[in-house]
C-alpha cells in the first residue's frame, strides 16, 4: 500500500516538474518575441551609438544559416543603411570585423569573404588538392585597395603570403603554382668528389623559395652559382679569395629575381654585394669601415674555423649527415664579443638552430623544434 502512494507520489512530481519546464520555455519565447530591446554588439544591452556601431568585443559565427545574434543583426542593420543593395544573408556571412570594416568604408559593395579569399588563394598557388597546406586570413577592407592577406603554411616549403582583392577576389600579390616551382627548382645530381650534391633547400618566407636550387637558367642558377657568386664580389672588390673571410652567402629574391646576398672581411673592412643568382652580374657593392669588431676583440675573422667546419661541428653534434640534412644557412655574426656562426637546417619535421663558436668550433647554443 505504502508502495503505491509513494509511486503515485512521484508521478504527480514528474508531471508538476515537467509542467514548470514547459512554461518556463513559453514565457522565454514569449519574451523574445515581444520583449525585445536594444542590445550591443555583444548581446549585452546597450544604447544605440550616434557616431556608428560600437566596435565588437567577440567575434561571431561565420555561417549565415546560423542564428544571427541580436548585436550582429543590428551590425548587418547599420551597414545595409548605408547600401541598402547589401542582402541581409550575403553580409550575414561575414565576421564581425568584416563587418565592422565594411562600415567604416562607406559599404561601397559586398567583399568575398574569408573562406572565398582563402580558396582564390590557394588555387592561384595551386594547393588545393594538398591536404597539409594550412591557410590564415585577415581583412583588410579599410585598406587602399580593400583586400584580404592570406598566409598560406606548407609543412616542409614554408609559409606564402598573398593578397586577394575584396570585391573581385583577384590575386593582387603572390607567387603562383608554388609546388610547380618548388618541382622546377629541384637539385639536379651533381658529381661530387666527397659524395653527392647537398640535399634540396625547403622554399620558406612570404610568396618566395629562399633556398639555393638548381634547375633550368631561367627559374634557377646552376648549382655552382654560389661559388662563382663569391668569385664574382671577389674580383670586383679587388681581392683574393684567400684573403677574404666570408662571414654571408645567401640565395633570395629582390625585385623579382633572385640575387647572393655576400659579405665578407679583408684587412679590416668590411664589403655587402648582391650578386645576379643567373649571370653573376654585380648588383650592388659597398663598404664599411665603422664596424670592424675585429679590433674590439681578440677574435679575428681570418683565423675562423670557416663555415664548412661550422657546419660540420653543428651537424656531428645533431646527429645527422649532410645528405640527411635539408638546405644550411650559415652566417657569421658577432654575439656579446663572441663571433659565432649561425647555422640553420632541416632533418625530417625537425628544424635545427646552432650557434659554433668561430674560433673554437665548440657548439655555443644548440636547439631542437618539431
Amino acid at each position: 500500500m505504502n508502495s503505491e502512494k509513494n509511486s503515485g507520489r512521484l508521478t504527480r512530481w514528474l508531471l508538476i516538474a515537467t509542467i514548470a519546464l514547459l512554461a518556463l520555455v513559453l514565457c522565454l519565447q514569449l519574451w523574445q518575441m515581444f520583449g525585445r530591446k536594444t542590445y550591443g554588439y555583444n548581446g549585452s544591452l546597450a544604447p544605440d551609438s550616434e557616431n556608428g556601431p560600437a566596435a565588437p568585443q567577440a567575434a561571431e559565427p561565420l555561417n549565415p544559416s546560423a542564428a544571427v545574434s541580436h548585436g550582429k543583426a543590428a551590425m548587418i542593420e547599420d551597414v545595409q543603411a548605408l547600401n541598402p543593395a547589401l542582402s541581409f544573408d550575403g553580409l550575414a556571412a561575414l565576421s564581425v570585423q568584416e563587418l565592422e570594416q565594411l562600415w567604416e568604408t562607406g559599404a561601397p559593395g559586398l567583399p568575398v569573404g574569408l573562406s572565398a579569399a582563402a580558396h582564390a588563394a590557394e588555387a592561384y598557388a595551386g594547393t588545393l588538392a594538398v591536404d597539409s597546406v594550412t591557410s590564415k586570413t585577415e581583412p583588410e577592407l579599410d585598406d587602399a585597395p580593400a583586400h584580404y592577406e592570406v598566409e598560406l603554411r606548407h609543412p616542409t616549403l614554408g609559409d606564402f603570403e598573398y593578397k586577394i582583392d575584396a570585391y573581385s577576389g583577384e590575386v593582387l600579390e603572390g607567387l603562383p603554382d608554388i609546388m610547380k616551382s618548388v618541382q622546377a627548382a629541384a637539385p639536379q645530381e651533381v658529381p661530387a668528389a666527397n659524395g653527392p650534391a647537398p640535399a634540396q633547400a625547403p622554399a620558406s618566407g612570404t610568396q618566395k623559395p629562399s633556398a639555393p636550387a638548381s634547375g633550368t637558367p631561367a627559374q634557377q642558377p646552376a648549382a655552382s652559382g654560389e661559388e662563382t657568386a663569391k668569385n664574382a664580389a671577389f674580383a670586383h672588390a679587388g681581392v683574393s679569395a684567400a684573403g677574404a673571410s666570408v662571414t654571408k652567402c645567401e640565395l633570395d629574391w629582390e625585385d623579382g629575381r633572385q640575387v647572393y646576398e655576400i659579405e665578407f672581411w679583408v684587412d679590416g673592412i668590411e664589403y655587402d654585394y648582391e650578386i645576379d643568382a643567373s649571370t653573376s652580374a654585380v648588383l650592388k657593392a659597398g663598404q664599411d669601415w665603422g664596424h670592424d669588431h675585429s679590433s674590439a676583440t681578440p677574435q679575428q675573422p681570418g683565423s675562423f674555423i670557416g663555415e664548412e667546419a661550422a657546419k660540420s661541428a653543428a651537424l656531428t653534434h645533431a646527429g645527422i649527415s649532410a645528405e640527411s640534412a635539408g638546405y644550411i644557412r650559415c652566417e657569421l655574426n658577432e654575439d656579446d664579443g663572441r663571433w659565432v656562426y649561425e647555422i640553420e637546417f632541416q632533418a625530417g619535421a625537425a628544424e635545427y638552430e646552432y650557434e659554433i663558436d668561430a674560433a673554437s668550433g665548440a657548439v655555443v647554443k644548440a636547439e631542437q623544434d618539431h
